[in-house]
């Protein structure tokens, strides 16, 4: 879970075996994929989980990044000036340092760290905002486009303003699951999914966030409810709800940072209910 700290000594970290297989991870397809880096198109390998990409980690070493094996972690670990992260093969979460810390932190992730070949998988959209780079996807592109300083045109892309598309499916999805709600009940749940694309354990982009399906164990769970029950298909969007998508579009976050809501009184998931709460608005208990 996130947050769940513990001491790695560095002397046992850095046991370098970069190509390794464990007979745990299982061997997932490769695809061809594009990623712009300050403008610069490169193609490399890519595994896609619930709907994120993975690359290989050496694709970071273009990005100044230290990519290393730890056989003894069994965890492939990725480190610049001043972070240090663990990926561990298998898993589902990463351990971090800043600054060469000796305190250890743990992020959950919705993706599975796989070793294919004898190369290492890791979240592509993660990894790089965990690095401190701006990633964004580019619908005209088709790809992700990153950006290591701070010229943000070479994104080519409008990181303001949301398309007519993503804006029609932020207002079903508000009206699906605040439509009921107060006003800023429904600003917040808007803002909470934008807040999930920025956050670097969801898709980075808005429609991808809405949509997501995680696979878990052969079972299907979706993020939102009204995308499981298909009510999103069939509300129609009050002016009040297109307002406050407007509203979160442009800034405005009732919920203080939220990435998900639940309702308590309708939900016993203890994944949702562990996270750290910022806001109960109406029905809908906001946490990070």
């Amino acid at each position: 879970m996130l947050n769940k700290r513990y001491t790695m000594p560095l002397a046992l970290l850095l046991i370098i075996v970069y190509v390794w297989l464990t007979p745990q991870a299982s061997a997932q397809s490769l695809s061809n994929t594009t990623v712009y880096v300050d403008g610069q198109r490169i193609s490399t390998t890519a595994i896609v989980q619930n709907g994120l990409q993975l690359v290989p980690a050496s694709f970071f070493r273009r990005l100044n990044v230290s990519v290393n094996w730890s056989e003894r972690y069994r965890a492939v670990v990725l480190t610049t000036d001043t972070i240090e992260i663990g990926f561990p093969a298998g898993q589902r979460y990463s351990d971090y340092r800043r600054d060469g810390k000796s305190t250890w932190l743990r992020d959950s992730l919705v993706t599975r760290t796989t070793l294919n070949k004898g190369t290492a998988y890791v979240p592509l959209a993660y990894t790089a905002k965990k690095i401190g780079l701006h990633i964004q996807y580019n619908s005209q592109l088709r790809a992700a486009v990153i950006t290591t300083g701070n010229d943000t045109n070479l994104m080519l892309v409008n990181a303001e303003q949301p398309s007519a598309e993503e804006m029609k499916w932020l207002y079903q999805i508000t009206e699906a699951e605040a439509g009921g709600e107060t006003y800023d009940g429904k600003v917040a749940v808007a803002a909470s999914i934008l807040n999930r694309v920025d956050h670097p354990d969801w898709p980075y982009s808005i429609i991808d966030t809405i949509f997501q399906v995680e696979y878990i164990n052969g079972r299907s769970y979706y993020q939102y409810s009204p995308v499981l029950d298909k009510r999103i298909y069939t509300v129609t969007p009050s002016q009040e709800s297109k307002r406050a998508v407007q509203d979160a579009v442009n800034g405005s976050d009732p919920s203080l940072g939220a990435v998900v809501f639940y309702n308590p009184d309708k939900t016993d998931n203890k994944w949702v209910r562990s996270r750290p709460t910022t806001v109960k608005i109406g029905n809908h208990m906001f946490a990070k």
